[in-house]
Parts: C-alpha cells; sequence; structure tokens
C-alpha cells in the first residue's frame, strides 16, 4: 500500500512537472521566469536586511535576527536533506526534457529557492503585514519558476515551501 501511493505520488509529481514545464509561452515569459528565479538567489535578501538595520531601528536588528536564525536552520536542513535524497534533477532523468536555466547544484530536493523565498516572505510579512498576500505570491511565482525552468519538480518546490515556513515560524517562536 505504501508502495503504491509512492509510485502514484511520484506519477503525479512527474505529470505536473509535465504540465508545468511542457508550456511553451514564448521567450518573453522565459524570461520572466528567469528573472523570478533569479530573485530567490538572495542578494535581495541581503539587501534587505542591510536596510533593515541601518533604517528601521531596533524591530530591523531584531528582524535581521529571525532572518540569519531561520537561514542558519534552513541551510544545514536543506543540505542533509538534499544529499541524503539524491533525487535527480528532471532533465538528469529524463534528458529529453532540456532545462532553461543552470541549476546551483546537483539534486533536485528539495528546492532552496523555494524554502528561501517563502522564509523571507514568513518573516517579512510578520513586519509588514499589508504586503503578506504580494509577498507569498511572489515566494510561489518563484516556486513555479523552478518548475517551469525545468530544475525541479513540484514535490521539490512544495517541501521547499514547508522547509522554509518552517524554519521561519521557528525562528519567530524563539527571537519574539
Amino acid at each position: 500500500m505504501i508502495k503504491t501511493f509512492g509510485q502514484n505520488f511520484l506519477r503525479l509529481d512527474y505529470n505536473l512537472f509535465a504540465l508545468v514545464s511542457g508550456r511553451d509561452e514564448g521567450q518573453v515569459l522565459k524570461i520572466f521566469y528567469k528573472g523570478l528565479s533569479r530573485l530567490g538567489d538572495g542578494h535581495l535578501y541581503i539587501l534587505f536586511a542591510l536596510w533593515e538595520m541601518l533604517f528601521n531601528g531596533y524591530a530591523g536588528r531584531m528582524l535581521v535576527l529571525a532572518i540569519v536564525l531561520a537561514f542558519a536552520m534552513e541551510l544545514p536542513a536543506y543540505m542533509l536533506i538534499k544529499k541524503s535524497v539524491k533525487r535527480l534533477r528532471p532533465f538528469e532523468r529524463y534528458p529529453k526534457i532540456p532545462f532553461f536555466i543552470k541549476p546551483p547544484d546537483q539534486y533536485s530536493f528539495p528546492s532552496g529557492h523555494t524554502a528561501a523565498a517563502f522564509l523571507m516572505a514568513r518573516l517579512i510579512s510578520w513586519q509588514l503585514p499589508l504586503l503578506s498576500f504580494l509577498l507569498f505570491v511572489l515566494a510561489g511565482l518563484i516556486g513555479y519558476s523552478r518548475v517551469y525552468l525545468r530544475v525541479h519538480y513540484p514535490s521539490d518546490v512544495l517541501f521547499g515551501l514547508m522547509l522554509g515556513l518552517l524554519a521561519a515560524n521557528l525562528a519567530l517562536m524563539i527571537v519574539f
């Protein structure tokens, strides 16, 4: 029964991947999704943290502490899971499916870009609740871009989302 569930889950995961990655929405959207994916690289997170420390006083410094703590929990867990699971990326498993960006590392599961995006969306929305909807939509689009660009499966994104939110919520409980 568990084996059947796992096989069905992987089949669903691949079918969702094929649905998303099989869409040919033109060059403009490929560029758009590449840009979204790059937002998850971390450069904006550093700029945000600097802004908070310089211009938002004590509240900003505490938020940066929560961000650092969340990433201190998320990154080792992410690396441990990635090296333990060793899930091949879609283009490695299915060589006929080309990828649109170079992945940052070898394995697919979980999506680190998605984990970081949701971690930051949760922490920033804690301080700026009016931006919550936009922040989570942006994080979701970053996750979607990883599947669209053919470097992740949907379940990689789903588990990245959960990992990022878990780390962010733990950091908020510890810091605040």
